[in-house]
C-alpha cells in the first residue's frame, strides 16, 4: 500500500463551525457559573426565611464552607466531561451525585463543628432543594441549546470509516436520527472484509479504499476516523495506525460484537490494560444501580403492604374458602445469579400431585383453577403475596419475571442467551409483561419473544423506566386476556 508523505501533510483539527477551540473558555465558564449558583442559592434561601440579602456571620461561614466542598466534589465527579452522544438523565444523575456529596460533607461538618446550633435547617434545606433545582435547570436549558445548534449543523463532528460493517450501519442509522448528537459519518473506505449493502440501505457515500484515506485527510476537515475491521485482522488495524501516527486526529475501533450476545458492554482498564466487558448485570455496571434499585423496591413494598393488607387479608380468606388447602402457594424459581428461591402466591388451583419434571403452564379453561382463583390470576392479584419476596430480597418489584424451575432447565437449551435475564432480581412485574407477553407461551418464538423484552429492560435499565413499567402494569396487564 501506498504511505503519504505525512510531513508535508496540511491537516487540521479545528473549524469554524466546531465549538471545540473554545471547549477551555466555555469549562472555566460553567465551573465559574455552578460555584456561583451554589452561593446564589443559599442567599436566596436566606433571602426567603429571614428577610435579608446579608447573612449573619454564621451563615457566611457555612455558605463559604459550601463553597470550599463543592469546589472539591466538582472536581472529583465526571461533571465537566464532554456529554456528547449521551443523554441528558445520565448528566443530570451525576450531577445530583456530585451535589449530593456536597452537602454530605457539609453534613458532617456541621456535626462536628456543631453548626446545627447557629443555623437555621430550614435554611439548609431549602438551600439545597433551590441550589440542586437551578443547576439542573441550567443545565438542561445549556442542554437544549447545545442541541439546538448541532441540529442546525454546528459543532458537529466530520467522521470517516474505514470498513463499513453492521455495527457502522446501526451508528449511521442512529446519528440520522439523532441530529443533536452532533456527529456527521461522512462516508467510509471500502475493504474486502464489508458487508454487503443493498442501493436503499447504503446511505454513506464511499470514499475509495484505504490508500486514498491520507489524501482525504489532507484535503478535507475530519474530526475522527473510526476502523471498522474485523477483530482478526489486527495487522491492517495495526498499519492504519501507523499511517495515522503523525495526525492530530481521534482514531476509534468499532468492533463487530453483535453475535457475542452482548449484554451493558463497556470498556474500562485494569492496570494500564484495556479491557472490554462483554456481558455484565447491573449490579457490576454500577453501584448506583445497587443502592437505587434496593431502595425503590424497600420503599415500594412497604408502601404496597400498608396500602394491601386489608385486601390481601380478605383474598387469603377467599381463596380458604374456594377450595380446602393453604392459603399461598409456594414454588421453585430462579433468581439473581440463577440462584434458587421459593416464590409466594395466593393459591388459585386445588391441589394436585406436581412431578417436579413436566412442564404444565396454565392454560385456558383448565381445571386445576378454582373459580375464585380464575378471578386471580386474571387480575394479577394472586401476585400479591410477592411483596414478601421483595421484603426479604429475593425479589424485585420490577424485573424479569421468575420462570419455574423446571421452564429454565427446558429454554435455556432452546433459546440463545436465556440465562443472561438473571443478572438482575425477578420482579413482581416486567417490561415483557406490560408488552403482552405475559401467561401461558404455547409457542418457542412467543417465550423467545419474552427473553428479548428482559433482556431489553436489563440493558436499558432505570428508575423512570422502572416507574413507566408500574404504572403500565396497572393500565394493562390487570385483566389481560392472555392471564389465566
Amino acid at each position: 500500500m501506498l504511505l503519504a508523505d505525512l510531513s508535508s501533510a496540511t491537516y487540521t483539527t479545528s473549524s469554524p463551525r466546531l465549538l471545540s477551540k473554545y471547549s477551555a473558555a466555555a469549562d472555566l465558564v460553567l465551573r465559574v457559573f455552578d460555584l456561583t449558583m451554589v452561593v446564589v442559592s443559599g442567599l436566596i434561601a436566606y433571602r426567603i426565611v429571614f428577610g435579608s440579602w446579608v447573612p449573619a456571620a454564621p451563615y457566611r461561614v457555612a455558605i463559604a464552607t459550601t463553597l470550599l466542598y463543592s469546589v472539591i466534589c466538582f472536581a472529583l465527579f465526571p461533571l465537566y466531561r464532554s456529554w456528547r452522544g449521551r443523554g441528558l438523565l445520565s448528566e443530570l444523575l451525576v450531577l445530583g451525585g456530585a451535589f449530593g456529596g456536597v452537602f454530605a460533607l457539609f453534613a458532617v461538618h456541621a456535626l462536628i463543628v456543631q453548626v446545627g446550633e447557629q443555623v437555621s435547617r430550614g435554611w439548609i434545606g431549602l438551600w439545597f432543594v433551590g441550589g440542586l433545582a437551578s443547576l439542573v435547570a441550567a443545565r438542561t436549558v445549556l442542554r437544549g441549546f447545545l442541541n439546538h445548534l448541532r441540529t442546525q449543523g454546528v459543532d458537529v463532528q466530520r467522521v470517516v470509516v474505514v470498513g463499513l460493517r453492521h455495527p457502522v450501519m446501526k451508528i449511521n442509522h442512529y446519528l440520522s436520527r439523532n441530529p443533536w448528537v452532533g456527529m456527521n459519518l461522512v462516508g467510509y473506505f471500502r475493504t474486502p472484509y464489508d458487508i454487503a449493502v443493498t442501493e436503499q440501505r447504503q446511505s454513506l457515500p464511499c470514499l475509495g479504499d484505504p490508500d486514498a484515506l491520507i489524501e482525504y485527510l489532507k484535503d478535507n476537515q475530519v474530526e475522527q476516523v473510526w476502523i471498522s475491521l474485523p477483530l482478526g485482522e489486527r495487522d491492517h488495524i495495526k498499519q492504519l495506525l501507523q499511517r495515522l501516527d503523525r495526525y492530530p486526529i481521534n482514531v476509534k475501533l468499532v468492533p463487530d460484537l453483535f453475535d457475542f450476545g452482548l449484554l451493558n458492554q463497556s470498556g474500562e482498564q485494569i492496570g494500564n490494560v484495556p479491557v472490554i466487558n462483554l456481558r455484565q448485570g447491573g449490579v457490576d455496571r454500577d453501584n448506583y444501580f445497587v443502592v437505587a434499585k434496593a431502595l425503590q423496591d424497600k420503599i415500594l413494598a412497604v408502601i404496597a403492604l400498608m396500602g394491601l393488607w386489608p385486601l390481601m387479608a380478605a383474598i387469603a380468606v377467599g381463596v380458604k374458602m374456594s377450595s380446602p388447602g393453604p392459603v399461598f402457594f409456594r414454588q421453585r424459581r430462579h433468581g439473581l445469579g440463577g440462584r434458587e428461591f421459593y416464590m409466594f402466591k395466593f393459591r388459585s388451583m386445588r391441589l394436585h400431585d406436581d412431578h417436579g419434571t413436566t412442564i404444565q403452564q396454565a392454560t385456558k379453561n383448565d381445571t386445576r383453577i378454582t373459580r375464585f382463583g380464575s378471578f386471580l390470576r386474571r387480575s394479577s392479584l394472586d401476585e400479591l403475596p410477592q411483596i414478601f419476596n421483595v421484603l426479604g430480597g429475593s425479589m424485585s418489584i420490577v424485573g424479569p419475571r421468575p420462570h419455574a424451575a423446571q421452564h429454565n432447565t427446558h429454554y435455556e437449551k432452546l433459546i440463545n442467551h436465556y440465562m443472561q435475564r438473571h443478572y438482575v432480581k425477578p420482579g413482581i412485574t416486567g417490561w415483557a409483561q406490560v408488552n403482552g407477553f405475559r401467561g401461558e407461551t404455547p409457542e418457542l418464538r412467543t417465550m423467545k419473544k419474552r427473553i428479548q423484552y428482559d433482556l431489553d429492560y436489563i440493558r436499558r435499565w432505570s428508575l423512570w423506566l422502572d416507574i413507566r413499567i408500574i404504572v403500565l402494569t396497572a393500565v394493562r396487564v390487570f385483566g389481560q386476556k392472555t392471564a389465566y
